[in-house]
């Protein structure tokens, strides 16, 4: 599996990336969002990509953070949402801005997204809110160890945004605060489980 290509960008459309990465070109399909926060043509960049095979078709998509292609891989998952809807739907908004109303559960926000309808919206709710967790410092807070311990508590069948929340809340208390990292990673995970057990 190819993780990511870092190349030269050759060429841009209005939906695809062409990047040169040791002699050989590659057509990348990508979305709005990603094209919008490249360099120019001629510039070094990192594309995280993702290839996605059908019985009659091979297409490689990449994205311009790993948090898009998280984004792109999960809308994948929810019946009735394909490579072309999910593209258009990550071109009209980022993942950031998709992640609050996703939340939120804000039906009207996601609905104005181009290329989703309200029904499609509800479906996307319905299976993707609580299981995405975006992979950035501000709502990982306190990093790796944080997001082991709500891998952990997700695992286990909690509600990862609710995980987050309480791991948070807990690792803000003074004696916990005080411990080593591997005594201090059991004891959040022990307080998380009765905290959201309660």
């Amino acid at each position: 599996m190819v993780n990511s290509i870092h190349g030269i960008i050759t060429f841009k459309s209005s939906d695809q990336l062409g990047l040169e990465n040791s002699g050989i070109e590659w057509a990348i399909d990508t979305t709005a969002t990603s094209l919008s926060s490249l360099p120019g043509i001629g510039e070094e960049v990192r594309i995280y990509t993702h290839l996605h095979h059908t019985q009659d078709q091979m297409k490689m998509y990449g994205f311009a953070s790993r948090e898009e292609r998280t984004l792109f891989l999960a809308l994948l998952t929810v019946n009735g949402v394909g490579p072309s809807l999910t593209r258009k739907i990550l071109s009209g908004t980022t993942p950031a801005r998709f992640m609050l109303a996703l939340d939120a559960e804000d039906l009207s926000s996601l609905g104005s997204i181009p290329g989703l309808g309200k029904k499609t919206a509800q479906k996307i709710v319905l299976q993707l809110r609580g299981r995405l967790i975006e992979d950035s410092e501000t709502t990982i807070g306190a990093g790796s160890e944080v997001k082991d311990v709500v891998e952990a508590l997700t695992a286990m069948g909690f509600d990862s945004r609710g995980a987050l929340k309480a791991v948070n809340a807990i690792l803000e208390k003074s004696d916990i605060k005080q411990l080593n990292s591997n005594e201090r990673e059991k004891e959040v995970l022990r307080r998380a489980i009765i905290a959201m057990s309660s």
